[in-house]
């Protein structure tokens, strides 16, 4: 039985495409264009917040990656792309991570054969809304297609819990203040980009190549004006956190037959976290949403709203208002399909909202911190015209998108009460998917609270005692990621 509101004749099932990595693009005038590439991976075990759940990965968008050469040479390594953290660190090797079949499957760094490589003295414990790093931090040199920093400060793990690969951090601090100069302002500092400012273009499941562009944006990428939107004052959000944090001002539906449901305006604070393979919304939002579907069930156990897998080939969307901007996310970018069963991609968090890769993959988005604006559109593909971003309070242009808008709503299909909580109308009874691969989630906290980071102990030749510097990330450090993996395995 297809769900009652989206009870409509299917479209042609779509097949997806496997991941395939690209060659890194080149650099521009003023902006440097890098491939961001979907991830699924092989199937560790995999904490969801507070629940412990085995589920397999999705054939694409579980992760996002960018492939970056780290040292002199330079060696290949993945990353997360991650808009909810701010460092940038990787996993230099296999034997301390607790999923060790992904860690071996990608190519990984080594700081003593690199010629470029000075560790320092400082250590940090980095915790992530699932798993946690230990790091030391080391000066090298970054290259992103052809465009090279020197000299930036990444983290080198000695030890990793549920983070295979290292991350490619591209927030601000959520303290609101930065620890040291992070990627975009170490770009802006060397004349590599004008503005700490990027544009990101996940694409859909079906085409998982999307790109990351520092200092651009691409017209062929998306539909109609950029909406601008003020990032929140960190006094603003929850947690009193510095993220990407905006105002979503509705929800809805857009239904087989072109008419929506939409709620009343709303004042919801989200922030846009790439590395969150889910959406984190208010109870009552995500209640809402799954009783459009009369057929989903719930599972206690994990807060996910199993649903038929036909409804992911319905012609509808789930909507989401930004003021006049609307972003409507299909349903086949929306359900997370997975070993047969399929899910809602959404998960509530009253503390924290979350706009993930579920929302992100529909959306194109300017991510401006020295204006404190994030500029946002209908995402779309109808060629490539890159236009740099320069400086000053109109640094990112205002460009119309040369993608045909989607079709005009036919009608007004009535109102959604997102206000209500409303129990689950079925339970999942059965024993669900084994085994998933999904992203870190934003950055919790810096455990042993390194604030400084202090000139190089030693330079990259590949000495004994270089490498035993650089396998230790300080005792404070250690003793609070003892004191992290306790509470993780406690509360499980």
């Amino acid at each position: 039985m297809l769900p009652l509101i989206f009870a409509a004749p299917l479209i042609g099932a779509a097949s997806v495409a496997a991941s395939e990595r690209r060659q890194l693009v080149t650099r521009g005038d003023g902006f440097i264009r890098s491939p961001v590439n979907a991830l699924p991976g092989p199937a560790p075990r995999l904490r969801v917040r507070q629940n412990e759940i085995e589920v397999d990965n999705q054939l694409s968008g579980t992760r996002y990656v960018v492939d970056v050469e780290i040292g002199t040479p330079g060696q290949p390594v993945s990353l997360i792309l991650d808009t909810g953290s701010p460092d940038t660190w990787v996993n230099p090797d296999c034997d301390n991570v607790n999923q060790v079949a992904d860690c071996e499957s990608h190519p990984r760094y080594d700081y003593t054969k690199s010629q470029s490589a000075n560790v320092t003295r400082a250590g940090d414990v980095l915790v992530y809304g699932i798993g946690n790093a230990t790091i030391r931090y080391v000066r090298e040199t970054v290259t992103i297609g052809s465009a090279t920093i020197e000299n930036q400060i990444i983290g080198v793990a000695t030890e990793s819990h549920s983070i295979p690969l290292g991350i490619l951090g591209m927030s601000p601090n959520p303290s609101g203040r930065n620890d040291y100069p992070y990627i975009l302002d170490t770009m802006v500092d060397q004349g590599l980009i004008k503005s700490r400012a990027f544009s990101l273009d996940l694409r859909g499941v079906d085409n998982p190549n999307g790109a990351l562009i520092f200092g651009g944006i691409d017209t062929g990428k998306y539909i109609g004006e950029l909406a601008k939107l003020p990032i929140l004052d960190r006094r603003e959000t929850p947690r009193t956190a510095d993220r990407y944090y905006v105002t979503m001002t509705g929800v809805g539906l857009t239904l087989p037959d072109g008419s929506v449901v939409q709620s009343e305006t709303l004042e919801v604070p989200v922030f846009l976290d790439s590395g969150s393979t889910f959406s984190y919304l208010p109870p009552a939002i995500y209640e809402a949403f799954a009783s459009a579907f009369n057929d989903a069930e719930y599972d206690p156990r994990t807060g996910f709203y199993y649903l038929p897998c036909d409804v992911a080939d319905v012609d509808g969307s789930v909507d989401f208002y930004f003021g006049e901007k609307a972003i409507r996310v299909s349903l086949n970018d929306f359900i997370w399909q997975v070993q047969g069963y399929c899910i809602l991609g959404v998960l509530p968090d009253n503390e924290e909202p979350i706009l993930g890769d579920t929302f992100l993959r529909a959306a194109y988005v300017v991510f401006d911190q020295d204006n404190r604006n994030l500029h946002i559109a209908q995402a779309a593909n109808c060629g490539t015209n890159l236009v740099a971003i320069g400086s000053g309070v109109d640094a990112v242009p205002s460009s119309t998108g040369e993608c045909t808008e989607l079709p005009t709503p036919t009608a007004t299909g009535g109102s959604l009460d997102f206000t209500t909580s409303r129990p689950p109308a079925s339970t999942f009874t059965g024993s669900g998917p084994t085994g998933v691969v999904i992203g870190p989630g934003p950055v919790a906290s810096k455990v042993s609270g390194s604030t400084e980071i202090p000139g190089p102990t030693q330079t990259g030749s590949g000495s004994s005692s270089e490498a035993g510097g650089g396998a230790r990330a300080g005792s404070a450090a250690l003793v609070a990621l003892a004191v992290v993996n306790m509470l993780l395995v406690w509360v499980v």
